[in-house]
């Protein structure tokens, strides 16, 4: 099921708002959960491939330019924890105003509180397991 706000899709756009709906609650449960908190921010992050399985109804293209449009417009800001060089994963964090917005928000703290937590489970940008053909490192799908 696709969520989204109102008035981020007013805003910033409709795919822009599905998807930031998205990263919030990936954001708010690593925080609920303790993890990815890198430079006092709490981070989630994905592949190409594992982003277009978490919104099937978008393109690889469309899924790209609405978190470009999201960081344009200060919603969002991104970076890279990686620990190999090759391993281009972007990692995506709320940015300050819209923290301070989702603090405010009953909503997010009622979605956040239902929601089980995960804490055993531990993800890297990419797995050791990943199956390597033909030199290209196929990314699996990470939630988190």
């Amino acid at each position: 099921m696709l969520m989204l706000n109102e008035s981020h899709a007013s805003k910033f756009g409709l795919k822009e708002a599905i998807i930031l709906h998205k990263i919030i609650f990936y954001v708010l449960l690593n925080k609920k959960d303790g993890r990815n908190l890198h430079r006092g921010r709490y981070w989630t992050f994905n592949g190409r491939k594992a982003w277009c399985l978490v919104f099937p109804c978008f393109s690889h293209m469309q899924i790209w330019r609405s978190l470009k449009n999201l960081e344009k417009s200060g919603a969002l800001i991104s970076d890279s924890f990686n620990k190999k060089a090759y391993d281009k994963t972007r990692w995506y964090s709320l940015s300050d105003s819209m923290i301070e917005e989702v603090a405010k928000s009953k909503y997010w703290s009622k979605a956040i509180c239902k929601t089980e937590t995960y804490r055993n489970k531990t993800e890297t940008p990419i797995p050791l397991n990943n199956i390597i053909e033909n030199n290209n490192i196929l990314d699996e799908v990470k939630p988190y």
